[in-house]
């Protein structure tokens, strides 16, 4: 099996992140690997399980944490003071969208840096969004040749669905009410998907229709999703049989999908059975899914 080696690099707005790179041989392709909301290589064990199953065939794979890795972390910044470097809170709870950019461009430079010659962008949950973000708004990176869109989700349909948050509307005005009296901060009176703590901030920037994180709108179904028709690669998505970002039906919303990538060379995906949003007891069929498409889009 390759080498795994820990890496520690900064934004170009100052903020240490940390990788963990399946190292290889030959330096020809890599996976980057965006996670989603509240993620991290220790919890992700599915892309573990890819890792090691892309690294066994020569395949590099790069996990870079983004900023909103865990609920809340204190991430180092490059800036220092009398009591050595000073730290920012960020995390889920406190994210901005946007600023994603920032998190990928490191880790595809990382890679470029590394020596590969090719990049496939894999997101997984809200790390798809990004990835779509990002391909968007960086249309000129000729190395990155592929997509992977791993669970999918439309964010803004989520929320706004009785079904998966019976309380949106009231959580959209206490957010707004707290931006207003200049609390960006403050953490919202209710969880997410009984789940998740979030910030005002952070809630008015991921719930609100026409977003840039509102980019696969496949409750609302829009006539055009512009930032996925922007995609001009292969893009290879998938859901779990029992994921629950489904909206209409795994096959129905992947369908949506496809058809809205109108500029993508060469659309695939699966739906893989028994599995849920992060493909617990699926691990090794998932990579074996992901390695046999990369194997036949780009090595045979």
């Amino acid at each position: 099996m390759a080498g795994i080696n820990f890496l520690h690099k900064l934004t170009k707005d100052g903020l240490n992140l940390q990788g963990v790179h399946w190292n290889v041989k030959r330096k020809d392709i890599c996976v980057i690997f965006i996670h989603g909301m509240s993620g991290n290589i220790i919890e992700n064990y599915f892309a573990e399980k890819i890792g090691d199953k892309l690294a066994e065939n020569n395949i590099g794979f790069l996990f870079g944490h983004n900023r909103g890795y865990n609920h809340i972390n204190d991430i180092r910044t490059n800036t220092q003071d009398n009591y050595g470097f000073r730290f920012k809170r960020i995390g889920v709870t406190y994210e901005i969208f946007e600023d994603c950019l920032y998190d990928i461009d490191l880790w595809v430079n990382t890679a470029m840096d590394l020596g590969y010659k090719r990049i496939v962008l894999m997101g997984h949950s809200l790390g798809a969004n990004k990835s779509i973000y990002y391909l968007y708004k960086t249309k000129l990176n000729k190395k990155i040749v592929g997509l992977i869109l791993a669970s999918p989700p439309d964010m803004l349909g989520l929320i706004k669905l009785k079904k998966y948050q019976k309380n949106y509307i009231s959580l959209l005005q206490e957010a707004k009410k707290n931006m207003y009296v200049k609390k960006p901060r403050a953490i919202l009176s209710h969880q997410i998907w009984d789940w998740y703590n979030l910030s005002s901030q952070t809630f008015c920037n991921f719930f609100q229709e026409n977003n840039p994180i509102d980019n696969l709108p496949i409750h609302r179904n829009p006539k055009d999703f512009h930032q996925l028709a922007s995609v001009q690669v292969p893009i290879l998505a998938f859901l779990g049989e029992f994921d629950d970002i489904i909206i209409n039906t795994a096959k129905n919303d992947l369908n949506l999908i496809k058809k809205k990538a109108v500029n993508c060379t060469n659309f695939k995906y699966f739906i893989l059975k028994g599995a849920t949003h992060i493909y617990e007891s699926k691990e090794n069929k998932l990579a074996n899914n992901i390695f046999d498409w990369i194997n036949k889009e780009y090595i045979k």
